[in-house]
């Protein structure tokens, strides 16, 4: 699960002349996407007070993401972007543009945002806009493109994976139903079937289940059990390659040799579900897709998952 920071840059809401509005929102909404908000605070406008809050989120915290709200128009006070570019090592100026062009298809104001993104560290810094609505709606825009930038940014994947292919981390079956899968060499793959030995297997549309690496990250930090492979009854666990849960339902998927259809997106959690019990979630039911066998084939750690059409 990945950390986050929000900082309100506000001069009237430092002196508390006004409620801010904007960063409990943005604080609502990125708990609801199951990210883990540490910090909240308000400075005023000031330049080098931006720049020693950035620094503090980064340097000192450590936090993955830290999001700005505020200071980012036209006016003599707004500093925002300029303290976040002092601090940066490297700018990430397709963040901004994408939200500024969702953003747009609400208000062509949105073109006024001056908001720029960048890297520090290991850390991803974005402004947002000061109102509450268009520092949600800009929000909601980075939510669908942050996830894979955090990933690579924090060292726990390669700038050069790509978007169609995926390495197969663990193959895993379970014998009997109610039981965690357990890691196997290789699995054989049969149409109107699925894996041969698993217990899930059958002439249905959830024959294979599969999950991403990234996904089950999210949960790592708020357990102390290890998670194995087959923690979440996945069959086949990837790294980041590909985003698993945005596939549309009827993609092509060749998984080793054999060619599978992606035929559902998720899945309703267990009301036992262990790792629900003890982390307050569960990523398969969000994250975690389901194919039918289309061409019969093997599959084993070292592999690929690849998007065939």
């Amino acid at each position: 699960m990945y950390t986050v920071g929000i900082i309100t840059v506000s001069d009237t809401c430092s002196r508390k002349e006004k409620t801010d509005l904007s960063g409990p929102a943005l604080k609502d909404l990125f708990t609801k996407h199951q990210y883990d908000v540490q910090y909240y605070n308000i400075v005023s406008d000031d330049k080098q007070e931006i720049i020693n809050e950035l620094k503090k989120c980064v340097d000192e915290l450590k936090i993955n993401l830290i999001i700005t709200t505020g200071g980012t128009g036209f006016a003599k006070r707004d500093n925002t972007p300029e303290a976040t570019l002092e601090v940066c090592a490297k700018i990430a100026p397709g963040i901004a543009e994408y939200m500024r062009l969702e953003s747009s298809k609400i208000t062509k104001k949105a073109f006024l945002s001056r908001g720029t993104c960048g890297i520090r560290n290991q850390s991803i810094i974005v402004n947002l806009p000061g109102s509450s609505k268009a520092a949600t709606e800009n929000a909601e825009a980075l939510l669908e493109i942050i996830d894979h930038a955090l990933n690579i940014a924090s060292g726990n994947g390669s700038a050069q994976c790509g978007e169609t292919k995926a390495k197969i981390l663990a193959t895993c079956i379970s014998e009997k139903k109610g039981i965690m899968k357990k890691e196997v060499p290789q699995i054989e793959m049969k149409i109107d079937h699925g894996i041969v030995g698993d217990a899930h297997a059958g002439n249905w549309h959830r024959q294979i289940s599969l999950l991403s690496n990234t996904s089950v990250d999210k949960l790592r930090s708020k357990l102390t059990i290890e998670l194995k492979p087959g923690a979440f009854a996945e069959n086949i666990l990837i790294d980041e390659g590909i985003c698993l849960y945005k596939l549309p339902i009827g993609t092509k998927l060749k998984i080793g040799t054999a060619e599978t259809e992606v035929t559902q997106i998720g899945k309703e959690c267990h009301f036992d579900c262990e790792i629900r019990k003890k982390a307050g979630d569960c990523v398969m039911p969000r994250e975690g897709i389901f194919v039918k066998v289309l061409k019969e084939g093997v599959a084993k750690p070292g592999d690929y998952v690849e998007i065939i059409r």
